[in-house]
């Protein structure tokens, strides 16, 4: 069965690697670990505004969805929701179906932020 939680860190974006590494060194596989870091709390801030954690909610619980029809479901704009669902697919929080249509590909989102190296 397949991991469908994404796991976002603030942090070293170099940490990811590490796991990568230490399989290839070891011949081993690595396994497949659906992460996300943001370098900090600004950078993770500016990409998950709260309208575009709405706009990930209501896609996930509406489903697959066009960006016109999405923006109808919002009662927002076409022009922003379109730039909110390119920064999310940006940063990989949401992504396209086979039919273009918008999706959230997780059933959950796990958060770990670190207070203090």
């Amino acid at each position: 069965m397949l991991n469908n939680t994404l796991f976002i860190s603030i942090g070293n974006i170099d940490d990811d690697f590490v796991d990568v590494i230490e399989a290839w060194e070891s011949g081993k596989s690595a396994q497949p670990v659906n992460k996300l870091t943001f370098e900090s709390m600004a950078g993770f801030l500016s990409y998950l505004t709260p309208k575009r954690w709405e706009l990930l909610t209501v896609l996930r619980q509406q489903g697959h969805q066009s960006i016109k029809k999405l923006s109808e479901i919002l009662k927002r704009d076409y022009k922003n929701t379109h730039t909110d669902v390119k920064a999310l697919m940006e940063c990989g929080l949401i992504g396209k179906d086979e039919e273009g249509r918008v999706c959230v590909p997780w059933d959950s989102i796990e958060t770990h932020l670190q207070l203090a190296a």
